[in-house]
């Protein structure tokens, strides 16, 4: 059997995290329709992409320049990745591939029957998939497995973005002070290490360098498959070049124009709406071992489902808040506060099936680890609040989402609201993991100041799931309305990314990508189809 990741951080959960964002202070305005450097074509070495990567598969490097505002400066090279259709006789195009923040998209394109992609065997078919590892490069999700010979630079940064020492929920002045600092030297390190490139991690910087991928394969047009982070990159481009669009597939599409206040809220009820749902789950849902042994991997169900689960995972969290629980293979025993984000991260993506990072391995871990069997959080710890996915995802996330917050005064009332909106995770949301990440951070915000509007491109299908902490179902009702003729398929569970909790999603997004037809208005699936 497969080895759990406890409270559901499998890798196959870490593709589906993204940054719901807020950052320093911004100048910015909205993405110019004219692009400020226009992409012209070059042309590709296209070679292997190593021993380990299906052999159909080509990688080359793309070069851009790091500042598309000023073309003809500095330069950097970015990994792309190509996988041929499998029936090319009945090829449709190109599908760019684009997933959450921080993975490395290489090493999905490149071997498509795995990661991300493995589940939607009619776009390696029908499609030439291709992919650009993002700036600041990202976690391999294979384990080693399928890792590619090829990678966009990696974020440099010697000081750990989390630091169990400093609190992200600060009570006083003297705290808020040390959080400042901290980020303000986490940034300074990356500075250290990698230079301007975590300036220009950008969301407008990616569809940029997106569009110079298109002009190098000499596509008229792409079809596009992205979620959670990857919808701002895509709504960017759809912005920026929309008669460049053939077809656009927006799983979980977030909005970066939102106030700061107004995500805070709207996650911190959507979280704590999921940690209730998830302990209805549990009370309803037998624990099952079809090998009829209730051992410590189940195949299904909910570990804690005779006892009361929100109790339990309260009373862990505490645990760990009076004393941190050690973890081989982390370098620091595991905060209440820690556990606190983790937990989330599993609410988010509800009933996926045992080992893929949801609502059963979320029992699973706390059982485990009040047996004593703490090794089993240790993938998760890796695969989330550590190198190298968390540093290109927060460093994204602090320029791609705005930070009203005028200060001390204002961040306490935040955290007092958070706290009391969802209580049981102490007020974790991946918008508050980035208020409190970003407060201090010297790079200003990107993000857009007015809803991105999207007009003349082909029609774009957002899916919005109903019950979603990281992209709450009325932010993904707004984004439809910021996309002339797009049309919204509902999900009606509980899911990070519907595509991965359920089958008639996954039909109707595929069916769309090859055809181009959007469902008909109102289509929904149910929850668990």
């Amino acid at each position: 059997m497969k080895t759990l990741t406890a409270l559901g951080i499998a890798a196959l959960a870490t593709a589906m995290l993204t940054s719901t964002a807020v950052a320093a202070p911004r100048t910015s305005q909205a993405p110019q329709a004219v692009p400020t450097g226009k992409a012209t074509a070059q042309s590709l070495d296209w070679g292997s992409c190593g021993p380990k990567i299906d052999t159909a598969a080509q990688c080359a490097m793309l070069r851009v320049p790091l500042d598309w505002s000023n073309p003809t400066g500095q330069q950097i090279e970015l990994a792309v990745a190509r996988h041929p259709a499998t029936d090319q006789a009945n090829k449709v195009g190109t599908l760019m591939f684009l997933p959450g923040a921080g993975v490395s998209v290489v090493n999905q394109v490149a071997t498509p029957t795995t990661g991300g992609l493995g589940q939607a065997p009619d776009l390696a078919q029908r499609f030439d998939i291709v992919g650009i590892d993002p700036r600041g490069g990202g976690l391999d999700l294979s384990g080693g497995w399928h890792d590619a010979d090829v990678h966009s630079q990696s974020l440099n940064c010697a000081r750990p973005f989390n630091d169990p020492a400093v609190t992200r929920f600060p009570t006083d002045r003297a705290g808020y002070d040390r959080l400042v600092a901290h980020n303000r030297a986490a940034a300074a390190s990356c500075v250290a290490g990698s230079g301007a490139l975590v300036g220009h991690l950008d969301a407008e910087s990616q569809a940029r360098d997106a569009e110079a991928l298109r002009a190098a394969l000499g596509e008229p047009k792409l079809s596009w498959f992205a979620w959670t982070y990857g919808s701002l990159v895509a709504q960017t481009y759809a912005h920026l070049y929309p008669d460049r669009v053939r077809a656009m597939v927006i799983d979980s599409p977030l909005d970066h124009t939102v106030p700061t206040a107004t995500y805070l809220r709207l996650q911190a009820r959507s979280t704590d709406e999921a940690f209730r749902r998830f302990v209805a789950w549990c009370a309803r849902t037998p624990y099952v071992d079809p090998d009829g042994e209730k051992g410590p991997r189940p195949a299904e169900g909910c570990a804690l489902h005779e006892e009361d689960a929100g109790k339990a995972l309260d009373d862990l969290i505490a645990q760990a808040d009076r004393e941190p629980i050690p973890v081989p293979g982390v370098d620091h025993p595991i905060t209440g506060e820690e556990l606190s984000f983790s937990s989330m991260y599993a609410l988010q993506n509800g009933n996926l099936p045992s080992g893929l990072g949801g609502w059963s391995d979320l029992a699973q871990g706390i059982h485990e680890i009040r047996r004593g069997n703490t090794a089993v959080y240790a993938p998760g710890y890796a695969n989330t609040l550590a190198p190298p996915y968390y540093h290109p995802y927060r460093a994204a996330g602090c320029l791609d989402f705005p930070n009203q917050v005028s200060g001390y005064e204002q961040f306490q009332a935040l955290r007092r609201e958070v706290v009391r909106l969802a209580p049981h995770t102490k007020g974790a949301s991946d918008s508050w993991d980035y208020l409190s990440g970003c407060v201090g951070w010297p790079f200003p915000s990107t993000a857009p100041d007015h809803p991105l509007r999207v007009r003349g491109a082909a029609p774009v299908l957002l899916v919005a799931t109903r019950h979603s902490p990281l992209a709450p179902y009325p932010l993904a009702r707004r984004v439809a309305h910021q996309i002339e003729g797009s049309e919204v398929l509902t999900y009606e569970g509980d899911a990070h990314i519907a595509y991965f909790n359920s089958a008639c999603v996954r039909e109707q997004e595929q069916r769309y990508l090859v055809s181009a037809v959007t469902p008909p208005p109102g289509t929904s699936c149910a929850d668990g189809s």
